[in-house]
């Protein structure tokens, strides 16, 4: 074992959370002969005090970071700004000392004379005849001035002679600042960066370590309630200290782990112990672009920020002023992209120490900045296209702008549900629902909320929604608002079980849309019009309409695919089976071809079900498998429930009634999520398959006759009638 001076330089070891990637990285640079010393760097907090002990705790053990094979060092030194200090002489005599009384009473001699320092370090490392010495230096950005030089020039001279020679020990440097060297010694030196707070599972383990008797109140938390708090402070570690700390000293308000993370970044202690010492002597430019960075959130080019800063304080000069702050490491820099950042827990500090109206106004610049960079509807293709809506929505929220907050989301929610950001899109209409005042932000909401609810669900708040938008859109005159309501109102209706009540909304949407000239939605209404008749059993009308839809379509991509939608509905609805697979088969090929994902599902539904009708259970569950995939990708959990409900019954029909009753019961928390009518067939079937598979007949046919009553019109499944006559047959005595 090595032999070690000095103390650990962090407290609990043993409670060191495994961030396997940086402590391998450090331990291969570090037993690098060719590299002669190793900075960890990262903001206060972040653990790069635990993270040096570590590696000195393995070394101290015989062990490399990292599994790696090299000759384990003699010596260990410990030294820190924090407890024994950082000087050359400090290191001088601990390396003395560990080099025992052969050695040390010359050295002690030789520092005690008037030889110059190079001497004086040159007998040191001469005195060590190649062991390997590894010398940590803890919260060494106390010695560094704001550039990354050294204060003291004695210092300075251990540095550059531990990089010169060829025969050195080997640092171990910590620092919330990278130390600056000379460009012709950076080649012996190497930087791991620590950026990020500790894993998500490890920050809630550590939560729960840091209250080892419960007394707190922490450790019995539930995962999600420790996650929160661990997303909360980023995972920074000595965050998740002073929470716990926090609880634990407040003996007199005996605050709980959530009361304490409401005001986190405005209490004093937390403040004092989190933000970096260089914050504190920021001057009023620096502070005023560190605003602006803590606002933004997201790295940002310097254009952006030279923009968003011509409006609040025209006169800051921001190409010198950023560049003092990246000097000082308050700001990274990512070189690829030419984009500045501020850490996300420096941002919060920042952010909560600025008065109200200033975040108010820096608010609605960055989302004027943001509104600048939007694109044309017509060019989205990628979520990354409406990024910068997305993000001016944000922004809009944060300043306490809800109407207009509003307006952009109702440019951007039906699209971003139609692409499988549901739950996105359900996140940023409750962040503006019940605070709206403007008529137009209203029903910019309404409508788009409901395209939403009518996707994940419940579908009866969808049609709520749609009903409302469209009287609202009715009042103020707005002809497009309305035409976007009614279709809304008559798809919901369809998909709520109300397929007679939807036809009418859905007409008149199709009218609305041609007086208006717009194509695309009245072909979108002609869709639902549609599958709404094959709901009613009429599949010749339905086919009807599906043809045409191939009409209109010509070269668009998007009609053809919905044409192909529609027919493959009614061609089950028909009976009209081989013809129904092929359809599907179409639809599917022609959504991709448009780059629309849409009713991908419901294609492969409708082949799976012509599939289990021709006797081909095993194929039919491959289409279901299908289709539960896209479904989930687009997080539509009523298409999903309706895949899973169609492959429970392939199954059943293959013998395989256990796990027919395992994918109905799937089925069911789909459908229950989406708020769909036939989350309780899919209960039933569940019943019936389970009844099956215990033998007892009678009960499984009193399930099934259940299960085809509560199916109703819906064409999206397999017909009712099959349950039914399978009933019939469980009845007879034979079976």
């Amino acid at each position: 074992m090595a032999k070690v001076i000095g103390l650990p330089v962090a407290y609990g070891i043993e409670l060191f959370k495994n961030r396997t990637h940086e402590l391998a990285e450090i331990g291969r640079r570090l037993s690098d002969p060719a590299i002669r010393m190793v900075s960890v760097v990262g903001r206060r907090g972040i653990g790069k005090s635990a993270m040096a002990a570590k590696v000195m705790d393995l070394l101290e053990r015989g062990r490399w970071p990292g599994h790696v094979e090299a000759e384990p060092p003699a010596a260990l030194v410990n030294l820190s700004t924090r407890t024994s200090g950082i000087s050359l002489e400090r290191v001088y005599h601990d390396c003395a000392r560990l080099l025992g009384p052969d050695h040390e009473p010359r050295l002690l001699e030789v520092w005690a004379s008037s030889r110059p320092v190079g001497d004086k370090i040159g007998e040191l490392f001469g005195a060590m005849d190649g062991q390997l010495f590894v010398i940590l230096l803890d919260n060494f950005e106390d010695r560094l001035q704001d550039d990354g030089t050294l204060d003291d020039p004695e210092m300075a001279a251990f540095l550059d002679c531990v990089l010169r020679s060829r025969h050195s020990p080997r640092l171990l440097v910590t620092t919330q600042i990278p130390v600056r060297l000379p460009p012709e010694v950076r080649r012996f030196a190497a930087q791991v960066e620590l950026t990020r707070g500790l894993p998500e599972s490890d920050s809630v383990t550590l939560l729960r370590e840091l209250d080892h008797d419960g007394t707190l109140g922490v450790a019995g938390l539930s995962d999600d309630e420790l996650l929160h708090a661990a997303v909360r402070v980023h995972g920074v570690p000595r965050a998740l200290e002073l929470l716990v700390g926090a609880v634990a000293d407040d003996t007199l308000t005996l605050p709980t782990l959530q009361e304490v993370l409401a005001n986190f970044t405005l209490r004093g202690d937390v403040v004092a112990n989190l933000a970096q010492d260089r914050h504190r002597r920021l001057d009023h430019e620096c502070r005023a672009l560190l605003d602006v960075l803590a606002v933004l959130r997201t790295p940002a080019q310097r254009e952006a920020v030279e923009w968003i800063v011509a409006g609040i304080a025209p006169d800051l000069d921001v190409a010198p002023t950023l560049s003092r702050l990246v000097r000082v490491h308050l700001v990274s820099v990512e070189r690829a992209t030419r984009s500045f950042a501020v850490h996300p827990m420096d941002a919060d500090l920042a952010y909560d120490e600025m008065p109200s109206s200033r975040r108010q106004a820096l608010e609605r610049r960055v989302a004027d900045w943001y509104a600048r960079q939007a694109r044309s509807r017509h060019t989205w293709r990628t979520l990354d296209d409406v990024a910068p809506l997305r993000r001016e929505f944000d922004h809009r929220v944060r300043a306490g702008d809800f109407d207009a907050a509003a307006l952009v989301l109702g440019t951007i929610s039906e699209w971003l549900t139609w692409h499988g950001s549901v739950m996105a899109a359900v996140s940023m209409h409750l962040a503006v629902d019940g605070r709206l005042t403007d008529d137009r932000a209203r029903l910019a909401h309404l409508g788009g909320f409901g395209h939403v609810r009518l996707n994940a669900g419940p579908i009866s708040e969808a049609i709520g929604l749609f009903a409302a938008a469209a009287r609202l859109a009715e009042r103020l005159g707005d002809r497009r608002a309305l035409r976007n309501a009614t279709f809304g109102w008559g798809d919901a209706l369809r998909q709520g079980g109300r397929a007679a009540e939807s036809t009418a909304p859905l007409a008149r949407a199709r009218d609305l849309a041609r007086e208006l000239g717009e194509t695309e939605a009245e072909v979108h209404a002609l869709l639902s019009l549609s599958l709404a008749y094959s709901y009613l059993g009429d599949g010749a009308a339905a086919l009807t309409l599906g043809e045409e839809l191939a009409a209109l379509a010509g070269d668009d991509r998007l009609t053809y695919a919905r044409s192909w939608n529609a027919r493959s509905l009614a061609l089950q609805v028909l009976e009209r089976w081989e013809d129904a697979i092929e359809a599907g088969r179409n639809a599917v090929a022609a959504y991709a071809a448009a780059d629309i994902g849409e009713a991908t599902a419901g294609a492969y539904s409708v082949q799976g079900v012509a599939l289990v009708a021709l006797g081909r259970p095993d194929e039919a569950l491959e289409a279901f498998q299908a289709g539960c995939e896209f479904a989930s990708g687009m997080e539509n959990p009523r298409t999903e429930g309706l895949c899973l409900f169609n492959a429970a019954w392939a199954q059943w029909t293959a013998g395989r009634r256990a796990a027919a009753a395992r994918t109905a019961e799937r089925s069911n928390r789909s459908l229950s999520i989406a708020g769909a009518p036939e989350a309780a067939a899919a209960e039933a079937l569940a019943k019936a398959a389970t009844a099956a598979a215990d033998g007892n007949p009678r009960t499984a046919a009193t399930a099934l006759d259940e299960a085809a009553a509560i199916l109703g019109e819906n064409a999206e499944t397999i017909p009712p009638s099959w349950l039914r006559t399978e009933a019939t047959r469980l009845r007879t005595p034979s079976a």
